[in-house]
């Protein structure tokens, strides 16, 4: 007697025998289009409806697919399509809010992508790092040069010697600029991000590759920052909810090639039914950090890419529902390399 594997909500159960697999059909265990099930006999996962004899509705049994080789284990399951088409790949978005993001899932799929690029991460990283201080080191030494910014000195005497405190604050141009390097280094990080959860090539030179999207993302930055200024001004909640509805508007950008509003309007299409969720991971990723932080420091280099990735695995979760955490059957490539 063949044994019987389903998924439900990402998570897979059984092996049960195909009388046991009906009972929980019978019971409203499982959903005909949502849920999926699979048998050493099928090549691949199915939506429960489409297996004969499982639900009554005839209109969606058909009979499933033979494969001569017999796996020795049940592969991970990947959610059938939606109905909402995606932009230029083979896999289709579910509907804004109808699949909600489990927050420890995310997480847990960003710890598993993190360990299994770790090489390449921390190679951009110290890219990012470099141009960051390489750059700041360099805008320095132009203020120091044309007498810009402003210096304070503080003398004070301890113990019969004297210690100077000494702070140099950057130009108006400095701070301009960092801000400008700032979005352009976050876009290619972004681009690194969404494909290392795809399982596409990585490279450092990604860092710098979405230059063209650098005006769209400072005026929507700045439209941004206004929003959650006005938000805080008026309560905290209000600003919170601003940055939780909106705040995946870059991502969007470097994704699917948005402009400065239909990003924000993307945005906030696809946390539909998430904000709560996403607030659930941003406490979550604040904790992770501070665990970085007391790990001598030391921890951030593994820790911030694990955050990074968990928001990007949300993000992802949206768009194609739970299948975003998934790898192919038997392999470790993502489903999401269908996108």
């Amino acid at each position: 007697m063949n044994e019987w594997f389903y998924a439900r909500g990402g998570q897979q159960g059984g092996p049960v025998n195909f009388d046991q697999l009906k009972d929980l059909a019978r019971s409203g265990g499982l959903d005909a289009e949502k849920d999926l099930v699979w048998t050493s006999t099928m090549k691949d996962w199915l939506p429960a409806g489409k297996v004969e004899g499982l639900f009554v509705a005839p209109s969606l049994q058909v009979a499933p697919p033979a494969d001569p080789a017999t796996p020795h284990a049940a592969p991970q399951s990947v959610w059938p399509e939606a109905s909402i088409p995606s932009s230029g790949g083979t896999m289709r978005e579910i509907i804004p809010g109808s699949e909600p993001i489990i927050v420890g899932e995310c997480v847990k799929r960003g710890f598993e992508l993190t360990k299994r690029n770790f090489g390449t991460i921390v190679l951009v990283a110290l890219t990012y790092f470099g141009v960051t201080i390489a750059v700041s080191l360099i805008l320095g030494q132009i203020d120091f040069a044309l007498g810009l910014g402003t210096t304070h000195h503080d003398w004070q005497t301890e113990s019969g010697s004297a210690f100077a405190k000494y702070q140099q604050n950057g130009s108006a141009l400095n701070i301009i600029i960092s801000q400008v390097l700032s979005i352009f280094l976050s876009l290619g990080l972004i681009r690194v991000g969404l494909n290392l959860i795809s399982g596409k090539q990585v490279s450092v030179s990604q860092l710098f590759g979405e230059g063209r999207k650098l005006l769209p993302a400072i005026g929507a930055s700045i439209l941004f920052g206004i929003m959650i200024l006005i938000g805080f001004i008026l309560l905290i909640v209000p600003g919170i909810h601003v940055s939780l509805r909106f705040g995946h508007f870059m991502i969007a950008m470097v994704d699917r090639n948005l402009g400065v509003m239909e990003s924000l309007s993307y945005s906030s299409s696809i946390t539909t039914n998430n904000r709560m969720n996403l607030f659930l991971l941003a406490l979550l990723s604040f904790g992770i950090i501070i665990a970085g932080v007391i790990a001598l420091v030391v921890g951030l280099i593994f820790a911030y890419p694990v955050v990074l990735l968990s928001w990007m695995v949300a993000y992802r979760w949206m768009q194609y529902g739970s299948r975003a955490t998934m790898d192919h059957p038997g392999t470790t490539i993502p489903v999401l390399s269908a996108c």
